[in-house]
């Protein structure tokens, strides 16, 4: 299993470097002919939008996989060691519900979209697809959580003199 979360985590860093890079290019590229040859893209720019939502979702997933996003630690500061574990995992499974229900009502409206058929203006995609990053990217992110709150919840459980 953690070589699998592993192979997982760096195919997510590389797709995620690679499609902000794929953007950055893009954006370069698209500003320089619209200022310089008077021409633009209306592809570019509805694909450079879906292609953010995609990186934003999968870059959520790894800033918890890595603990970068931001966190409250007043009291877990200043708490006793089990006390601050226990809160920590209260957190992460909060946050693991919360992106749960982000990722069902997301398969919700993404299977809505299939059903009706719709496709995006420039591209002609199926516009669930361009949806699709929410529910997939909610339940592994929801899943980081839980890895995160178990973690915790063995350091709250583990013996007094490995806490010291």
């Amino acid at each position: 299993m953690k070589n699998f979360l592993r192979t997982l985590g760096h195919i997510e860093e590389l797709a995620v470097g690679g499609l902000l890079l794929l953007l950055a290019v893009g954006t370069t590229i698209q500003v320089c002919t619209r200022y310089f040859l008077g021409m633009t893209f209306d592809w570019f720019d509805e694909g450079s939008r879906y292609l953010l939502v995609f990186v934003t979702f999968a870059g959520a997933g790894m800033a918890v996989k890595h603990g970068a996003h931001f966190s409250m630690e007043a009291v877990t500061q200043y708490a006793p060691p089990r006390m601050a574990a226990a809160l920590r995992t209260l957190a992460n499974l909060l946050s693991a519900a919360v992106m749960l229900v982000i990722a069902w009502y997301g398969w919700e409206q993404t299977a809505l979209l299939a059903r009706y058929g719709m496709t995006t203006a420039s591209l002609g995609m199926p516009m669930w697809v361009a949806y699709l990053p929410i529910p997939v990217f909610g339940a592994t992110i929801a899943l980081r959580f839980l890895l995160r709150a178990w973690e915790q919840l063995r350091v709250m459980v583990a013996p007094a003199q490995e806490l010291d």
